[in-house]
């Protein structure tokens, strides 16, 4: 028997509001079971950190406010992600004792992607780990550099033709439930923009060159067309329905604004 979700395809939120809600998600899981594909925007330019990142150490914090950039810390894992030019989308999971694991969802989240690049005629495919000698060096070369979500491709994220970095995902897993947090880069950020990223002139001469986007060569995707197309080939096992957001869940995202994802004790601490 196939299981159904539910699929959210919901408006720009500020980034405290956009990771509450992906919480409350979770948080509900535990009382009512409900697998979750969430589609959503951000309201103004924003950097979101992986959950073990130092944000004052990443970035110039005063030059980010004075830009109007939004700077939130993630439950997940992994680097800094540029928002505004970008589709987020999160998968939230339940616990069950036949769920899948966590490398497993990763590849078929990464193979549902690349199939939804190809009915948009988007060359690309699942970045792979060399077992060769040469391939390792490359990986330790990737870990080493700033960890920048755009530039720096971990297994079964999605590339471009010419092995640029195009989507990303990162995971937390609770007792709660699963969640995994990913972006697809629909435009390439404005130069001011990825400046901000780092306070290393290095980084930032690196995210100039190696950023990319589905947006280039002439291409005009829209987040609707994307949409679209990722709901039609992503394979989980799951027939995701469209749904909404039920009023406990905003509720709860609210509560957590206030006591976490607005605070400096959470983001800054």
């Amino acid at each position: 028997m196939e299981t159904i979700g539910r699929r959210l395809n919901m408006q720009k939120n500020n980034a405290a509001m956009n990771m509450a809600i992906d919480e409350a998600i979770l948080l509900a899981q535990t009382e009512q079971p409900n697998p979750t594909l969430r589609f959503y925007g951000w309201t103004q330019p924003a950097f979101s950190f992986g959950y073990f990142q130092n944000i004052a150490a990443e970035v110039d914090i005063d030059a980010c406010r004075a830009d109007g950039i939004e700077l939130v810390k993630r439950m997940t894992g992994g680097g800094t992600v540029v928002h505004g030019w970008e589709l987020t989308y999160t998968l939230i999971l339940p616990r069950s004792d036949g769920e899948i694991s966590v490398a497993n969802a990763y590849q078929r989240i990464g193979q549902s992607l690349t199939k939804a690049f190809q009915k948009l005629s988007i060359p690309a495919q699942c970045y792979a780990v060399c077992a060769d000698a040469a391939g390792t060096v490359r990986n330790r070369t990737y870990q080493a550099e700033a960890n920048i979500c755009l530039t720096n491709p971990a297994e079964h994220d999605i590339m471009s033709d010419n092995n640029k970095k195009l989507a990303g995902v990162s995971v937390r897993r609770n007792r709660h439930g699963i969640m995994f947090q990913g972006y697809i880069s629909l435009d390439i950020p404005p130069p001011e923009i990825l400046t901000r990223v780092s306070k290393n002139p290095d980084t930032q001469q690196m995210l100039r060159e190696k950023s990319t986007a589905i947006n280039t060569d002439g291409r005009s995707i829209t987040r609707s067309a994307l949409i679209q197309a990722i709901s039609e080939t992503f394979d989980l096992g799951i027939a995701f329905k469209s749904g909404k957001l039920l009023s406990a869940e905003r509720k709860q995202a609210e509560t957590l604004v206030k006591t976490k994802y607005a605070t400096s004790a959470w983001n800054f601490e």
